[in-house]
């Protein structure tokens, strides 16, 4: 079992007459704020701040050195840590100096337009809870986006050498927030194939996607206090030494059903609707038109609604949901291995020679992989399969978020489900389109 990352349930908006107003909302406060780094490339929008002799080293974007309404707060940002050892004009001096090294650096990158900016962060805002997201906002949090396969290619990643490989990242120390996502690709590009599973195109944006939830899933599990203070996770303590008991007996809980559901279905059958779904798949791949061809369609068919109405009979009805897919039992089996591999997720960085320890971190992961599953394989499917930190996630943490938000700006929390309204041009251009949807096709 390993995690699949080009499988998306939605499709989600690029353009601006293709999001909800909330989204929008989101999307351009994301860009406003300078705290997104994109790095595609010959494309990079920040740079680094290494004073050596300091042991100083911060990332700041264009938006955050030449746009006027942020200036200050970047100067806020590199005063407080140049304060240890400067005062009064000579400190004035050093960040001045701070920012002509940052230019020097920016200068050095071609820099992203406005509607590349905006497009990548309608993709992030789509990738999570609202609320999430206005939380980030709020912490002035810095999102790392990335075209390579790892955040290890994204910067050099000095206090987390070990994290290097993975996809995506979500870092705090109680007071700072950086999230890191890798796509794989560039979203904004075509597909390089029609099918394809990694690189530019659909795959990346299902990436984008997929580890974006993951991320911000990580954020959303900090908990605060009455005036927004992360005190603890909604998973485990904050050093990550021990779960909370909803989340493991939850997980644990979780595995079980899947397990269980899996072995009913193989009882049903799945496995044969597999093999010959893999058979003809191979005859129409090598465009093989024979009476084997017309037989294995035929076994398979009828093998098809016997599966359906026993399946029907024990209230597996989730099923429907792959009603209209093409090859229906290889992506319903794929799905549930995926869901099994993130409830229990497999890497270096998660093992420990404490077991109460090992057993928080995967209570951490799995409980994260809620919402990147839900942008996966869709709610009705991670609720079957996820059921208990689902109603953890969403009747929970959300909530908690919901919360936080309201404590710390005073406000009620709101967001605007209403669809932008497409203009003439949008419609005109759309109609002229070439459509091409992301592959539901599963690696053999």
């Amino acid at each position: 079992m390993s995690n699949i990352y080009h499988i998306i349930d939605f499709i989600p908006g690029f353009d601006r007459e293709e999001m909800m107003v909330g989204h929008e909302k989101l999307a351009e406060q994301v860009v406003n704020s300078g705290r997104l780094r994109i790095d595609a490339g010959d494309i990079i929008n920040f740079a680094r701040l290494y004073i050596p002799n300091l042991d100083l080293s911060m990332m700041f974007s264009y938006r955050e050195v030449y746009q006027e309404d942020i200036i200050p707060r970047t100067r806020k940002i590199i005063a407080s840590h140049l304060s240890r050892n400067y005062s009064g004009n000579i400190l004035e001096l050093k960040i001045d100096e701070s920012f002509e090294i940052l230019k020097k650096e920016l200068n050095k990158y071609n820099q992203p337009s406005i509607e590349e900016e905006l497009k990548l962060a309608r993709l992030l805002v789509q990738s999570t809870h609202p609320v999430v997201m206005m939380l980030v906002l709020l912490d002035n949090a810095e999102i790392f986006l990335s075209h390579s396969y790892n955040i290890g290619d994204m910067l050099d990643v000095i206090n987390w050498h070990s994290s290097g490989k993975n996809s995506g990242m979500q870092s705090t120390d109680g007071r700072d927030v950086a999230i890191f996502i890798s796509c794989g690709g560039n979203p904004l590009k075509p597909n390089e194939d029609k099918n394809a599973l990694y690189g530019n195109g659909w795959p990346a944006v299902a990436r984008l996607l997929i580890i974006g939830g993951q991320e911000f899933g990580h954020y959303s599990d900090i908990k605060r206090d009455e005036k927004g203070r992360q005190i603890t996770r909604y998973s485990a303590n904050f050093s990550g030494t021990r779960a909370t008991e909803e989340a493991r007996i939850g997980r644990i809980n979780d595995i079980n059903n899947a397990k269980n559901i899996l072995k009913q279905l193989e009882n049903n059958d799945l496995n044969g609707l597999v093999d010959l779904e893999k058979k003809i798949k191979f005859y129409t791949n090598n465009k093989i038109y024979n009476f084997m061809l017309v037989r294995e369609i035929i076994v398979y068919s009828i093998k098809k609604i016997i599966f359906t109405r026993k399946c029907a009979k024990q209230n597996l009805n989730f099923i429907q949901k792959f009603k209209y897919e093409k090859r229906p039992a290889i992506l319903m089996k794929a799905m549930i291995e995926d869901m099994l591999f993130n409830l229990a997720p497999q890497a270096d960085v998660y093992k420990s020679e404490d077991k109460t320890e090992e057993e928080a971190i995967a209570c951490i992961e799995a409980l994260a992989r809620v919402p990147q599953q839900v942008n996966k394989w869709g709610r009705i499917n991670t609720k079957v399969f996820m059921q208990n930190l689902y109603k953890m996630y969403y009747g929970t943490v959300i909530p908690g978020c919901i919360k936080a938000y309201e404590n710390i700006t005073q406000t009620s929390f709101s967001f605007d489900t209403n669809r932008i309204k497409p203009g003439l041009i949008y419609m005109i251009r759309k109609i002229f389109k070439k459509s091409i949807l992301p592959t539901r096709e599963i690696e053999d």
